[in-house]
Order: C-alpha cells, then structure tokens, then sequence
C-alpha cells in the first residue's frame, strides 16, 4: 500500500492556487450560460441543496481515493477538511465569475444568487479537485 506523508495531506496554498484554476477552467463557461442563470430561479432550493450534496459526496469519494488512495488511518479530520475547502474554494471562485459578469444578486436575491453559485459549483468543483490531484 502507498502511504502520503501528512504534509501531502494538508491543503497548501499550491492546492488552493490549483482548486481556483480548476474551478475558473469550466466553471466560467457555465457561469456565463443562460440556461444556468434561468434553472437558479426555477429549480427549488431543496433541489439545489440535494446537487450541493452530491457534489460534496463525489468530491469526497474522489478525494478519498486519490489522495488518500482509498485509507483514512487517523486522516479524516485532515479528509473532511480537505473535500469541504476544495468546495468552499470553488464556490467562491464560483461567486467571482458570477459577480464580475453581472449574474450574482447577493442583495437583491440572496436565495437565487447562492443557487446559482452551488449549480455553477457542480461541474467547476469536478475540475477543481481534477486539477488539484494533477500534482500527488
């Protein structure tokens, strides 16, 4: 069995450089979709939420195998940690795209703004953490 060291373990500011690279990579040519700015005000939030969910779930099955090649031996901590940095570090370079093109209404429609971050987030997360597993 291949074991990693834990400074592999620890998210590095390489790792948060290569999780907004990845995000920004398809998260802005989905960002810029109609058809996504349309779903965020249409789609339930119970929907949306359930797409946050199972982005975190894949994340979390990928992270689990790559990086930890499938043992989390006193590393689930630094796990947990890991799969919900490379969310939240999506989401906000998700919130920036959206923001810079005039499509996040933070004030004015919270609720809709924050969907249409967690549905960009869906496929922009997936490149992310591909990007980010480029260099183990």
């Amino acid at each position: 069995m291949v074991t990693i060291s834990q400074h592999e373990q620890k998210i590095r500011l390489t790792d948060v450089a290569e999780i907004i690279l990845g995000a920004v990579i398809l998260g802005f040519p989905v960002a810029v979709t109609e058809e996504v700015w349309v779903l965020s005000t249409e789609l339930p939030l119970s929907r949306v939420l359930f797409i946050a969910l199972g982005s975190i779930c894949i994340l979390a099955w990928f992270a689990f195998h790559v990086f930890y090649q499938g043992s989390l031996k006193q590393s689930v901590d630094r796990f947990i940690v890991r799969v919900l940095a490379a969310y939240l570090i999506t989401l906000l370079a998700v919130g920036l795209i959206l923001f810079a093109i005039d499509q996040l209404p933070l004030l004015t429609e919270p609720v809709v703004a924050i969907k249409r971050m967690i549905i960009v987030a869906l496929p922009a997360s997936f490149t992310a953490t591909v990007v980010d597993s480029m260099h183990r």
